[in-house]
């Protein structure tokens, strides 16, 4: 089966929930102007299910670590800066329309791999601390949703992803997996594809469709080179978690650019473990 097959697959899928009308609505005020009036904004998140209490209650998490209760989404973007906001909030939209939960694979554990989706978050947060980017918390917010691609394919082609983890059980790179079995198609495309669907901001579409292949990025390179390392140390992690060896490789080049170190990755890798069990318990994703 081929990419042009499995997006016919994908078009044609009942299996993905319907899009509530509001979240559209969100994500393309989000994407339409550089400064957003937040009034708006907390308006329509107000009218879009629990959003605003879940955002909140994340934003709270302890994982932040703010010095004091966050009650308004103003108040989250003096905190944590309008950016990562509004990637906070596209990611609660992701997660909450198109939950994990609803995947059909058998062999795939769906618990494990949100442990490598907060554990690429974590890692991609540190990261740009350490390199100096003033909007942490937005590669935070892109760590969460840049594997849509594996979700697609888990919740409308289930024995697709079947094929790739057993593979993978036998030693072979999720991409090369996916690559061997879907020939060319990758969960990026997927991803991409989603992306499309829900008219996701630039940003978030470079990173889904590049944070494997970073050096094919047009745009956005400095969020899909975070983003790269920051899934290569992950799943590193996710890897142990399932007790696989596909000798995840860094990509050198990226690192080079970016002016990450071994000792770094070391650091971030040695760190991951604890930050991702803590992070586990703090945060929730309901269903809109």
């Amino acid at each position: 089966m081929n990419g042009k097959e499995i997006i016919s697959l994908l078009e044609k899928s009942k299996e993905l929930p319907k899009i509530n009308r509001n979240v559209l609505e969100i994500i393309s005020l989000i994407d339409s102007t550089e400064k957003i009036n937040m009034d708006v904004l907390a308006e329509k998140i107000e009218r879009c299910g629990s959003l605003k209490y879940d955002l909140l209650a994340n934003v709270n998490s302890g994982y932040f670590k703010l010095k004091r209760t966050v009650n308004s989404l103003p108040e989250a973007v003096m905190y944590l800066g309008a950016k990562s906001v509004e990637r906070m909030i596209i990611a609660h939209l992701v997660k909450s329309v198109i939950p994990d939960n609803i995947g059909r694979a058998k062999f795939l554990n769906r618990e494990k791999y949100w442990k490598h989706s907060l554990g690429t978050s974590i890692a991609a947060n540190i990261l740009a601390e350490k390199l100096g980017y003033n909007d942490k918390y937005k590669y935070f917010a892109y760590g969460l949703i840049h594997d849509i691609g594996v979700v697609v394919l888990d919740i409308c082609l289930p024995d697709i992803v079947d094929e790739v983890v057993l593979k993978q059980r036998k030693g072979l790179h999720q991409i090369v997996a996916e690559r061997l079995i879907m020939e060319g198609f990758t969960h990026e495309q997927a991803g991409a594809w989603q992306c499309e669907k829900l008219a996701l901001p630039d940003d978030i579409k470079a990173v889904v469709t590049h944070h494997h292949t970073p050096l094919e990025a047009k745009e956005y390179k400095d969020e899909v080179y975070i983003m790269s390392v920051a899934d290569s140390i992950s799943s590193l992690y996710y890897e142990r978690l399932l007790c696989m060896n596909t000798r995840y490789v860094l990509n050198r080049k990226v690192m080079e650019v970016l002016g990450v170190t071994d000792d770094d990755i070391e650091e971030i890798s040695m760190m991951l473990p604890e930050r991702v069990e803590e992070a586990y318990t703090q945060f929730n994703f309901s269903v809109l």
